[in-house]
């Protein structure tokens, strides 16, 4: 067929005159004119234009049914959806793209109670729910007060459980309006209890709390208010390692400084350490003290925050930031580094340790009762003589020690990107209960309070050549696809680089003068020991004690500093005995996991 002899716009003959025609107006011998034809064209493309109009009128008046399902008889309509109105949350995944939290959807079945006692099919509808849910008739009329007009009939229903609502209420009882399913998101960990008291949870309210849920709510909500020009850096693209899990459909998500893998190894480490040396609690921290990033943060007892409910409030707090406690001999390394760079002393600098010092009418002794006698300050650090710190604060002065501890970040926040920190406890000169023996006895860490996150941030200064840093728990967030990276934050310098070389020079000498010496073969490892007496309002307990180690490696070029902190171990009091071996565990798997070479 030739379309275009078909398409001229002009004018056509009237019907006398048209070829082919004669005056009785019968067709004659010619073909078919133009308009005869169109006409036959015009019919039958109408026919399936037609057909397809209606289909699609069938096709929208059935989706419209579908997403407004309406009783014609009880004129009842389930609520809107709830995912319409639910906020989204971004996801959080650790260093290397492990997706940590993310949301999920389960089904609650809503029911109206007054409309189904009052309805005529009412005790057909409860003795189906009774067959649906597998629940007594007393049981279920307790969920359905007859003065309620809305309950939440299931809060975790099944697939099955709401198929039989919809057959057995919506279509065989044509009471849609009366029970129905709903799906509404909640907050996933698909790991489980690992590293929960970074993330933290979300509770039912869709409010995060604790961890980074709590810290960066606003930005992970998809309803939030994180201020808009708070990225920090410029935009970089989406590693291929990430792009598993992220951009999220909330399109707000949080990269964790976190390494998952590490993470798992250093809580079955911890776990297994309270076990063996009969601990009440415990602590372990790994950092990057070059950036103040945090690997592992594993605290016990702990929580599954898919189940945060199932354990007591107080186990969800997360200890190493928002409890303090008395650090003990590890505090030393703090006093010792005062000294030096305000030029009190020297790493030869010569003491005679006589076993005992008096301050304001009471006495401080070394540990055991030791006495060593002539010693450098270096030795004193490695046998950890309670009496040459006393007498290196109080040759300071209360001014030049406590500016110091300031300076390393003590008596207030490291600005950590988690809530709930606790600034710690530093008396002071012109406190009505201070006196020079707090001066003293500061000096060793007792008769002061910090968080486990101060003391290793502390230490991490001075394997960073003296620069404090803020410890970060979120490495980047992700925003329309694109990584802002967060940029390590300067607290302050509250050593000079040539302090904070003599003492990891003295932090290594402490610990290859020691029993442990060769406990991580191949590397070069700084540390300090610390046994604290546990106060009480009668006074400190001698029978217990909160051990701890805090090392950095390798020391030449210190890539991790960890805190490993055990509370009232049965076993031992001792932290050499308790908590250096299981630095020598966590530093162990540490460098396998992240692949830190030796010296």
């Amino acid at each position: 067929m030739e379309w275009k002899r078909y398409t001229q716009t002009a004018p056509l003959p009237a019907a006398e005159d048209a070829p082919g025609m004669d005056g009785s107006g019968e067709q004659g011998e010619e073909t078919r004119t133009a308009p005869d034809h169109l006409h036959t064209v015009g019919q039958r493309l109408w026919l399936p234009i037609a057909v397809f109009v209606i289909l699609m009128l069938v096709v929208m008046f059935r989706l419209a049914q579908w997403q407004l399902p309406i009783n014609r008889t009880t004129k009842l309509a389930a609520p809107v959806p709830t995912l319409a109105v639910e906020p989204a949350r971004g996801h959080i995944v650790d260093r290397n793209g492990l997706l940590l939290a993310t949301d999920d959807f389960r089904q609650v079945v809503w029911a109206r109670p007054s409309d189904i006692y009052s309805s005529s099919v009412g005790q057909t509808v409860v003795v189906s729910l009774t067959k649906i849910f597998d629940q007594p008739l007393d049981t279920l009329a307790e969920k359905l007060p007859a003065n309620q007009p809305l309950v939440a009939l299931e809060h975790s229903a099944t697939d099955a459980q709401c198929d039989a609502v919809r057959t057995q209420i919506g279509r065989k009882l044509k009471q849609p309006g009366l029970v129905w399913c709903d799906w509404v998101r909640e907050r996933a960990y698909p790991q489980g209890s690992l590293g929960a008291h970074l993330l933290g949870f979300v509770n039912s309210g869709r409010e995060g709390v604790y961890g980074v849920e709590a810290s960066y709510d606003d930005w992970l909500r998809t309803d939030g208010n994180w201020p808009a020009n708070s990225l920090s850096g410029t935009a970089m693209p989406l590693p291929d390692a990430w792009k598993l899990y992220l951009p999220s459909p909330a399109n707000h998500d949080l990269v964790l400084y976190l390494d998952a893998p590490l993470q798992y190894v250093v809580e079955r480490i911890l776990r297994q350490s309270l076990d063996d040396y009969q601990a009440e609690s415990g602590t372990i921290i790994v950092m990057d003290p070059r950036t103040g990033g945090i690997y592992a943060l594993a605290i016990y007892p702990t929580f599954d925050p898919n189940q945060y409910s199932d354990v007591e409030p107080k186990t969800w707090v997360n200890s190493a930031v928002s409890e303090v406690y008395e650090p003990g001999s590890v505090f030393k390394v703090v006093t010792m580094s005062a000294a030096l760079d305000s030029g009190r002393i020297t790493p030869e600098t010569v003491f005679e340790d006589t076993g005992a010092l008096t301050v304001n009418g009471q006495t401080i002794h070394n540990a055991q009762n030791m006495k060593y006698g002539r010693v450098t300050a270096t030795q004193a650090l490695a046998h950890s003589i309670n009496v040459v710190s006393a007498r290196m604060s109080l040759d300071m002065g209360p001014e030049v020690f406590y500016s110091y501890l300031r300076r390393f970040g003590f008596s207030k926040l490291t600005e950590l990107d988690l809530k709930n920190e606790s600034a710690g406890i530093v008396k002071e000169r012109g406190q009505s209960d201070w006196s020079p023996f707090d001066e003293a006895t500061n000096s060793f860490g007792q008769g002061i309070s910090v968080t486990p996150v101060q003391m290793i941030n502390a230490v991490a200064a001075i394997a960073n050549g003296g620069v404090l840093l803020q410890p970060h728990v979120v490495r980047a967030m992700v925003q329309d696809g694109l990584v802002y990276y967060v940029s390590p934050h300067i607290i302050g310098r509250p050593i000079k680089p040539d302090t904070a070389q003599k003492m990891k020079d003295m932090m290594v000498y402490d610990v290859s003068s020691s029993s442990y010496a060769n406990f991580l073969p191949g590397y070069k490892v700084a540390g300090k020991t610390g046994t604290a007496e546990i106060p009480t309002p009668q006074g400190y307990v001698l029978s217990t004690s909160i051990t701890s180690f805090i090392g950095f490696l390798p020391a030449d070029n210190p890539q991790l500093v960890i805190m490993v902190k055990l509370d009232k171990p049965l076993k031992s009091r001792w932290a050499e005995q308790v908590a250096v071996p299981v630095f020598a565990k966590v530093a162990s798997e540490t460098v396998r996991i992240l692949g830190i070479s030796p010296n």
